[in-house]
């Protein structure tokens, strides 16, 4: 990580494009930050129908406090511009931290394990196998529908107890049970490389937005759901990555050395692995952002799996539909995401330069 944070110093020093990019983010990110101590006229959900597709900069729009125009139900649109900036970080962000996360572990266990590192019991491969299940029943479907039909909180303490007591008694279960058939006590070697890797080959073989419409479709329009669709449809092009990077890595001379001392593996990985993932995953994790920020606001255009209430750069480009003359409608809110993404790209190509280079 220190040799990650060297060569972002050297990018800032060396390369006039990448600071302004950088410049930019730094700004539009502090601009959310102070966001609700900004002295906004209107919030961006304030109906002034009478000063509907204002044009920005006139003289009227000026008088009603609108100056950069407004749109089809008389929102503002600087209010839009600014709470849409939040929006698609408080959404592109957290998704794509999880995904990285979610993406560089399994990538990087498929790739330290393979096919033939990990071996159980087979007794404890069953509770493993029934505790996911349970766990994503009592542990994420039950509190969500709670939430959803905004029951007592007692309904998701009730889940999560019966969670632990079924665990534990299957535990108990397993560990008699064993004793008499001794199939279970038999070694399992997990194909840990081949599950992961199939899964993504399973997910990536649909068009991710494709798949995205299609699961939307089945849900009621929420942003946490959405967030946990992008999740889910994103993570194989991370762990793909880390997978390629670990394999790489466990073939230089520096990894085998610390495993020939005896090394235990979550040390093999925590500290000989992971610092030299960290500038593959850095680039795409840049370059994700910038793509998912475009799929917010094309989702939110399409008003498809978000609330109709959630304000975005989307949002506000939809509402050229009623009226095509309205071009500030288009012009601003575009030239926002476009600026944005491409700083993230900028970005990202000038972490590819340097970490390619060092490679060599």
């Amino acid at each position: 990580m220190k040799q990650v944070w060297i060569s972002i110093k050297q990018l800032w020093r060396d390369k006039f494009g990448f600071r302004l990019a950088l410049a930019y983010l730094m700004l539009l990110l502090l601009l959310v930050i102070i966001l609700p101590w900004l002295p906004l006229p209107y919030n961006p959900n304030h109906l002034d129908v009478q000063h509907a597709y204002l044009a920005p900069f006139t003289e009227r729009a000026m008088a009603a406090g609108h100056p950069l125009g407004t749109d089809s139900l008389g929102r503002d649109l600087l209010a839009n511009l600014l709470y849409g900036a939040r929006t698609a970080f408080l959404v592109s962000f957290p998704v794509m931290l999880l995904t990285t996360l979610l993406g560089v572990t399994l990538g990087t266990v498929a790739g330290f394990l393979g096919d033939r590192g990990l071996v159980l019991p087979s007794h404890r491969l069953i509770l493993y196998l029934v505790g996911v299940v349970a766990l994503l029943y009592y542990g994420l479907y039950l509190p969500f529908q709670v939430y959803q039909l905004e029951l007592s909180v007692t309904y998701a303490g009730i889940s999560s107890g019966f969670l632990a007591g079924l665990l534990l008694l299957l535990w108990g279960l397993l560990e008699v049970i064993r004793r008499w058939f001794t199939f279970l006590q038999a070694p399992f070697r997990l194909p840990v490389d081949m599950i992961v890797m199939r899964t993504t080959e399973a997910i990536t073989s649909i068009p991710r937005f494709v798949l995205i419409l299609v699961l939307a479709s089945f849900i009621p329009p929420s942003l946490p759901l959405l967030m946990l669709l992008l999740v889910l449809s994103d993570w194989p092009s991370s762990a793909r990555l880390a997978r390629a990077e670990m394999l790489r890595i466990k073939q230089l001379p520096y990894f085998e050395a610390a495993q020939s001392i005896g090394n235990k593996p979550f040390q093999l990985v925590w500290r000989h692995a992971l610092p030299n993932l960290a500038g593959p995953v850095l680039v795409a994790f840049t370059f994700g952002l910038g793509g998912l920020l475009a799929l917010e606001s094309t989702l939110s255009f399409l008003n498809i799996g978000v609330p109709s209430t959630l304000v975005s750069w989307g949002r506000t480009i939809s509402s050229i539909r009623s009226n095509t003359s309205a071009w500030w409608l288009v012009a601003l809110p575009g030239s926002f995401l476009s600026l944005t993404v491409l700083a993230l790209y900028t970005c990202s190509y000038h972490f590819t330069q340097i970490f390619t280079t060092r490679s060599r």
